[in-house]
């Protein structure tokens, strides 16, 4: 340690000796009883102290789901609307989910709904061209957004509270009179052409486009946009189709904010004061039926990305709870499930391996089983994830496995309540669903019942490894050719289509 070090320290020691005891000459003497519980508080503190953090104890929370009736209101057109107040901060978000998806988008001009969800924001409208619209939102630091899923749109905004008005009927005229401007329709129209042109350029989107044509070739959950399509639409398509989706009763609403809750109802009143007829949405039929084993897509790359897929079911269903439980141990849960233990962590295969039971409202959905993997081990690591399957098809799961699945489940619970913003959204998304309004109060009670054997079950009726498929994305030439040596072959599966990932869209 260097002069300048030590003149440094001392000084500052000299400093804080100095300092103190300045400030107890300023205080007065305290007593033997005052110096006594000084002693016993501190004594009482560090025995409080655990000697590991796993043995701290807290108090159990008094927390229960919260009922969504106090919040549901219709309006005087018959639109559900869930309304909240929240004075947190001088702000007020409004989502709104309107049932009419992709997968109604007529044949041929497939993208039309997503086109018409971008324009309903660029567009324009009745009352103010699209420049003038953009700027007077930019102006007052608004946020509105149209997004275009396969059975739904969603429309979020966000704003001040302030101006609360102007946003609302800003809103107005974005969704029931939009103008779909011809200059905008193009540039909406360019901007999709271009993404398409680059929808295959990384592996694991193309993995996710190439199972879906894989698991439903020839049906609407299928159809992929293309430019031949976007073309076709006009501005007349548009207008019809807007017409026949915000006509119907077919959207539920939440908004959370700093506001007067009356005065809140009557602005949406005002922006959904339109009469909508009362009409359900009829879905194309869709169904699971994979004509081959293996969809193989080349990509000169030096990994397979590979997705083993089962069909599973519609919602809502009575096996859900045991299949979601089973699915949680085997690979949703990541880094600690079976399949992440075994394959990332004991074999060092691949770094991120995850199942999935979707749930789907719409269709029937799948469990499946996605990972990725340098090319020459995909064949090992097929057959450790096929051992670990038929691990819990014979010998199930145990009770630490349950227990812990059940409690992860259940904990992520509150997590849909945190705020009103949080509730309002939840439980119109839970009256989207058709599910009831007690659903969140039954979901613990409903995970609480299942049993090792209930999900043991599960497992014996919806796996079968006879019939899981294959969609791997990766160089073909490697991929046939990776020697099997005992494990798993992809030659052995019999029906096998290989293509290359632009023909994705081209499969039926």
């Amino acid at each position: 340690m260097n002069g300048y070090v030590i003149a440094t320290l001392t000084f500052l020691i000299v400093a804080v000796n100095a300092s103190t005891t300045d400030a107890m000459s300023r205080r007065p003497p305290k007593s033997e009883d005052q110096v006594l519980l000084m002693i016993t508080d501190d004594a009482a503190r560090v025995s409080q102290i655990v000697e590991h953090p796993s043995l701290l104890a807290f108090d159990s929370l008094d927390w229960k789901i919260p009922l969504g009736d106090q919040y549901r209101t219709e309006l005087a057109n018959g639109t559900v609307a869930y309304v909240a107040a929240d004075s947190s901060l001088p702000l007020v978000n409004f989502e709104a989910y309107i049932r009419r998806g992709s997968l109604s988008d007529p044949e041929g001009m497939e993208g039309i709904g997503s086109l018409m969800a971008r324009l309903l924001r660029s567009g324009g409208t009745a009352r103010y061209p699209a420049d003038t619209l953009d700027a007077l939102i930019d102006l007052l630091a608004m946020r509105f957004t149209f997004s275009q899923m396969e059975s739904h749109i969603i429309f979020n905004a966000a704003f001040l509270s302030e101006y609360a008005d102007t946003a609302m009927y800003i809103m107005k005229q974005m969704l029931f009179h939009p103008a779909f401007e011809e200059r905008r329709l193009e540039r909406e129209r360019s901007i999709m052409i271009e993404s398409l042109r680059h929808r295959f350029v990384n592996p694991a989107p193309t993995l996710s486009l190439a199972y879906r044509k894989h698991q439903y070739p020839q049906t609407a959950a299928s159809r992929l946009i293309t430019e031949e399509a976007l073309r076709n639409i006009t501005r007349n398509d548009l207008i019809a189709m807007h017409e026949n989706i915000f006509g119907t009763s077919e959207i539920i609403i939440a908004v959370s904010g700093k506001f007067d809750v009356e005065k809140m109802l009557e602005n949406l009143n005002d922006v959904f004061s339109a009469p909508v007829a009362a009409r359900e949405t009829e879905w194309p039929p869709i169904k699971i039926a994979p004509d081959s084993r293996a969809l193989i897509v080349h990509r000169n790359i030096n990994q397979a990305y590979v997705r083993m897929g089962l069909p599973l079911f519609k919602r809502p269903h009575p096996d859900y709870y045991a299949v979601s439980l089973m699915n949680f141990i085997l690979g949703g849960s990541g880094f600690i499930s079976r399949l992440g233990t075994r394959v990332r962590s004991d074999e060092g295969l691949t770094y991120s391996i995850h199942s999935r039971a979707e749930s789907n409202y719409t269709y029937d959905g799948t469990l499946f089983i996605d990972f990725f993997t340098n090319i020459e081990s995909y064949p090992r690591a097929i057959s450790i994830i096929l051992e670990e399957i038929e691990k819990v098809i014979n010998d199930g799961v145990t009770e630490g496995e349950l227990e812990n699945a059940r409690s992860s489940l259940i904990s992520e619970l509150p997590s849909s309540f945190r705020s009103p913003r949080d509730i309002v959204s939840t439980y119109a998304w839970n009256e989207f669903y058709g599910r009831e309004p007690d659903h969140f109060v039954k979901y613990p009670e409903e995970l609480m019942k299942l049993t090792t054997e209930d999900l043991k079950n599960a497992a014996r009726k919806y796996i079968d490894i006879d019939k899981i498929t294959y969609t791997i994305v990766g160089d073909t030439t490697t991929i046939r050719a990776a020697p099997s040596d005992g494990f798993f072959d992809i030659e052995a599966l019999g029906s096998k289509r290989v293509i290359v990932a632009d023909s994705i869209v081209a499969l039926p």
